[in-house]
């Protein structure tokens, strides 16, 4: 697997309130501990998290705290706050209280979300590093209400709002998921807003503090339109996604060795993930994770950092998973940059390829592990 360098190392979870919406189901336990195949719901979010090697999470509780203590405090990566307000706090207060135990960038997530690994290793990953984010579910449509944003042609957000319901001059904004990074640059502002907004009053959302200073902190929009991501507010709602399959694809048939010579990169690297990359490899000496190569032009859709590896061990293949383009969805991470399979191709062809974190795939299985040692690939 890649050396991981992400900066986002604190996570934040709301999880005070009880959603009477929820009617009978809420009575007894908030809707997040309610299960999910088997397993609550946010400690299936927890150990996602953690998968990802977050080193702390912030809980706020309120409703059912007990029940939040007796599942996670033991737990040496959790952290929960009280917030005994939460019978009149929307959710300003809790993200104050939870802003008070965060020290640098962190992501925010609700607490009664079900999304696949890959989703959260989006959010969590280094695609966005440096950077305040809200992640989208895509364009704002006629039946939905909540949270939307507008963007300029670079993707940055220029227009936060919380509306009742569709109108015609929202009809270019895109539906919030409840998701967001807050960057490095922001977090100290973004505190001091959310603690003097909580001041005021308690019934308004944490989001104010950032719709009404947007010029004060800048951000960007990332859509997550590729993922399976769920959120429910009523019963229907929460049987429905019962019956659905979240996060759960086969691993990838056939791992091929394919020649290095000839594959091609579709976007510029980052040179210090392939130093950390190389020297770890070259310790352990085995290859573990096979890069996702395109069948017609060989592009390199995963895995620029192991290719560049590779060459610089000097193998003359390459552990790989072959796909159809047309079968992977494709997107950019940078909006003023116009990516779709025939420029990813035309462009790689050409040499020349994008900037840094600029394409982005997502597959519909799991990249397996491999054992080859450099020998075998020599």
């Amino acid at each position: 697997m890649d050396v991981k360098m992400n900066e986002i190392q604190q996570v934040i979870i709301l999880a005070a309130g009880r959603s009477r919406r929820m009617e009978h189901l809420s009575r007894k336990l908030p809707k997040c501990l309610l299960p999910y195949k088997g397993e609550p719901i946010l400690q299936r979010l927890v150990r996602q998290i953690k998968a990802c090697g977050v080193q702390k999470v912030v809980i706020t509780v309120g409703y059912r705290k007990d029940e939040m203590h007796r599942i996670f405090d033991e737990d040496p990566v959790v952290t929960l706050v009280e917030n005994d307000m939460y019978e009149e706090d929307v959710n300003i207060m809790s993200m104050a209280l939870a802003l008070g135990k965060i020290d640098g960038p962190c992501a925010v997530f609700e607490a009664d979300t079900i999304m696949e690994d890959d989703l959260v290793s989006y959010v969590l990953g280094s695609d966005f590093d440096g950077k305040s984010v809200w992640f989208t579910k895509g364009p704002f449509k006629v039946d939905q209400y909540g949270g939307i944003l507008k963007t300029n042609r670079k993707g940055e957000v220029t227009d936060v709002r919380i509306v009742p319901s569709w109108q015609e001059k929202y009809r270019t904004y895109s539906k919030l998921s409840g998701i967001m990074r807050v960057g490095p640059d922001e977090i100290e502002l973004f505190k001091a807003l959310v603690n003097k907004y909580a001041r005021t009053t308690l019934k308004q959302y944490y989001l104010n503090a950032w719709i009404e200073n947007i010029k004060l902190l800048p951000s960007i929009e990332a859509t997550i339109s590729a993922y399976q991501f769920f959120t429910f507010n009523k019963p229907d709602e929460f049987y429905q996604m019962q019956n659905s399959d979240i996060g759960v694809f086969e691993e990838a048939s056939e791992v091929q060795l394919l020649p290095v010579e000839g594959l091609l990169h579709i976007e510029e690297f980052s040179p210090e993930r392939v130093d950390s990359l190389y020297e770890k490899i070259k310790e352990e000496g085995v290859w573990t994770r096979p890069v996702v190569v395109e069948r017609k032009d060989h592009l390199i859709l995963d895995g620029q950092h192991r290719y560049e590896v590779a060459k610089r061990l000097g193998l003359s293949k390459i552990p790989a998973v072959v796909v159809d383009y047309k079968d992977v969805p494709v997107w950019t991470l940078r909006k003023e940059e116009r990516v779709t399979r025939t420029t990813v191709a035309r462009r790689a062809k050409a040499g020349n390829i994008y900037p840094y974190k600029t394409v982005k795939h997502k597959f519909n299985f799991v990249l397996p592990e491999t054992n080859y040692t450099l020998a075998d690939l020599a």
